[in-house]
């Protein structure tokens, strides 16, 4: 939903510190079911725009954040 606002509106490069995939293979490890949006990459949602990332110091942060929510509470 995000990537094709930003396509809709023309705002250029997309920078990102972790994608739906990891997400799904953190959540996956951890025993959490899936959700029930289906996790789309960037380049599947919209085309003709520079995407970087994941950044993986940042998602490894992510990671550990997730971790935190979703077993520690």
């Amino acid at each position: 939903m995000c990537s094709a606002a930003h396509g809709w509106v023309g705002l250029g490069r997309i920078v990102y510190a972790s994608s739906s995939k990891q997400l799904v293979e953190w959540l996956t490890a951890m025993g959490v079911a899936p959700g029930r949006v289906r996790n789309l990459s960037i380049q599947e949602v919209i085309r003709d725009t520079v995407v970087e990332g994941p950044d993986e110091e940042f998602s490894e942060e992510i990671r550990e954040l997730q971790r935190r929510y979703h077993l520690d509470s």
